[in-house]
């Protein structure tokens, strides 16, 4: 049962501690906690897990709450990231159990600022007994800390952001300003210069969503989390003023459960319960660092350190932190059936049917085959984790698949082949690239918006190729780019879709201008020249190693043709879009080729 309190927060219902329960103590917690195993992380979770939401349900003293609660924060750390890594830089959707570990990951956070809001609330409603007013201000930075954190772990897994979340964090800073203590420095730890303050915190995560995270690749959400707190700094926050808005001004709604929005979506009148962030020094950083950017870097990924973000990334931030978000085309909801296949290696090889590829497509492989843990069919992914029966806690269907424990009975024989080894591994060479069946949700000119769910569903991330089979010729494909996802409860995953080229043609290029001539050619997909639009024909490639100003030979069944990349349109993780032009040959260019070609002598040289 949920109780309202003075702040308005959600807070459980909590009963009396039992006599000589460890957490009435705050230095039997701190022997608790040293003594976790924290080389088994799944022990070390369930354990943490169980006793935080135990812990969150009893009523203890005020001044022991918060002191056991900042106890719990590294261990909660500790195991955010090791969990973090089971559903960190990978294609969705995710396997039943790393969803799992995903919720659970978000659960911890929310226990832990359920903690400090529990404090909040005794605190100023005065049952605490002594106000005080240094370990309030503590408790309001660590929630909207750990809210944010909720906030994270949402996004990275492009879940929703819970409900009550954004309303919390406005209500906390509101309360905050209102009493002077927005600014005052807060250490994080014992690290002393980790300090920040609130309006800092808060000014992070609405930048974080500023961003729109949900448009990213993993790597680039964690890069975006972990400049925040740099960036905060290059942004204001104030209230409404008469000084006209531009277009660096978005509105954060203190009374709403809602997100910031653009200031030019905000249609009504502002008042003293709003807030502007402004981002125009923050924009004019990110220009000059587009500018200086090192070449090598136009077409990268993060790298695993987040120290460099790529081009795409920062004209990316430049635009949605200084223009007003624009629909393009008009959305009609329409729901019918798309073939598609996933990546330029799928669509080239369905673009080719002939050669009868063999390549096994290994984000294909359906979950049930990787998955070594026995699921309920049917049962919810979004539902509690945890239940509260008969005074007992018990983590419903975690304890043991948080362990990386092989359940032997999920396997039948049927599905071994040689050796003990799942078919999968043995049968690859029978495999074929094949097209997934979804459904639309909508569609406009510009793309679809597609519901990604049924058992075979391709493995995906932002930024990948998506060739889409035509209805009427199963031989041509047009082209998209995944750009958007989100996991909508009770619905799955959305997967926005931008198309770029009604039809496609596969091709093989080479990269004439290597340092290694015997390279293999790489697979890659020529789009046509679109008249309407003035659209030049361009090539969809590998991000590796094609750069602007090679010089490449297109080749299409027996057809050869010398060309030049000219200009990089698009770059992400997943492949490389340019422009190019063909070089017309001289005659006899071909046949030179061709006979002079000391590959093709190689084996007569020792009968001469």
């Amino acid at each position: 049962m949920e109780i309202q309190n003075t702040l308005g927060f959600k807070l459980p219902e909590r009963t009396s501690a039992p006599a000589g329960s460890m957490l009435l103590n705050p230095k039997e917690v701190a022997s608790w906690v040293g003594a976790l195993p924290m080389a088994n992380v799944g022990e070390t979770s369930r354990q943490v897990f169980k006793t935080i939401v135990e812990f969150n349900r009893l009523d203890i003293p005020n001044l022991n709450r918060i002191k056991a609660a900042e106890l719990f924060r590294r261990p909660i750390s500790y195991i955010s990231e090791n969990l973090h890594k089971h559903y960190y830089d990978v294609p969705f959707p995710l396997s039943a159990k790393n969803r799992k570990i995903a919720v659970l990951n978000r659960e911890l956070y929310t226990e832990l600022a359920l903690s400090y809001k529990i404090f909040i609330e005794n605190m100023i409603s005065g049952s605490s007994g002594k106000f005080d007013r240094k370990l309030l201000i503590i408790a309001i930075h660590r929630v909207i800390r750990y809210l944010s954190m909720v906030f994270y772990h949402s996004t990275i897994v492009y879940d929703p952001v819970p409900q009550t979340v954004w309303k919390e964090m406005h209500l906390l800073y509101a309360y905050a300003e209102q009493n002077k203590i927005h600014t005052l420095p807060i250490k994080d730890g014992k690290d002393e210069a980790s300090i920040s303050t609130i309006e800092g915190l808060y000014k992070q995560v609405l930048l974080f969503s500023i961003c729109v995270p949900y448009r990213m690749r993993q790597r680039e959400i964690a890069y975006l989390h972990e400049s925040l707190e740099a960036w905060e700094k290059l942004t204001t926050l104030e209230a409404p003023s008469d000084t006209a808005l531009t277009q660096n001004h978005f509105v954060a709604r203190l009374a709403a459960d809602t997100p910031p929005i653009h200031c030019a979506l905000q249609d009504k009148e502002l008042s003293q319960r709003y807030r502007i962030l402004s981002t125009q020094p923050l924009v004019q950083f990110l220009r000059e660092s587009f500018d200086s950017l090192p070449q090598e870097h136009q077409r990268s990924e993060i790298n695993p350190a987040g120290k460099q973000p790529s081009a795409h990334l920062l004209r990316q931030l430049i635009q949605v932190l200084s223009s007003a978000p624009k629909r393009e085309f008009v959305r009609t909801k329409l729901n019918f059936e798309l073939k598609i296949a996933v990546g330029i290696t799928a669509t080239h090889a369905l673009l080719t049917p002939d050669k009868n590829p063999t390549e096994p497509l290994e984000e294909q492989l359906p979950d049930k085959d990787l998955d070594w843990v026995d699921h309920k069919e049917g049962k919810a992914l979004n539902q509690s984790l945890y239940t509260v029966s008969e005074q007992k806690l018990t983590l419903d269907g975690f304890d043991d698949s948080i362990q990386e424990t092989i359940v032997a009975s999920s396997f039948d024989e049927a599905g071994f082949g040689n050796m003990g080894a799942p078919t999968w591994a043995t049968n690859q060479t029978e495999r074929q690239f094949e097209t997934f069946a979804c459904k639309t949700i909508n569609e406009s000119a510009g793309g679809y918006c597609i519901n990604w769910q049924g058992f075979n569903a391709p493995k995906i991330k932002i930024g990948e190729v998506i060739g889409i089979q035509s209805a009427s010729n199963k031989n041509q494909f047009g082209i998209g780019i995944s750009r958007w996802m989100k996991n909508i409860p009770g619905q799955g995953l959305q997967l926005g879709m931008q198309m770029i080229s009604p039809n496609a043609s596969a091709v093989d290029v080479d990269q004439l201008n290597s340092d290694n001539p015997s390279a293999i050619p790489q697979k890659g997909l020529l789009l046509p020249e679109l008249k309407s639009s003035e659209k030049p024909a361009s090539l969809i490639l590998p991000t590796l190693p094609f750069k602007v100003e090679d010089a490449i030979m297109i080749r299409s069944g027996n057809t050869r043709q010398k060309g030049k990349l000219t200009r990089l349109l698009e770059t992400t993780g997943a492949f490389a879009h340019f422009q190019f032009t063909y070089l017309h040959p001289q005659p006899g260019d071909e046949t030179k080729q061709r006979e002079t070609n000391d590959e093709d002598f190689e084996n007569i040289w020792s009968e001469l």
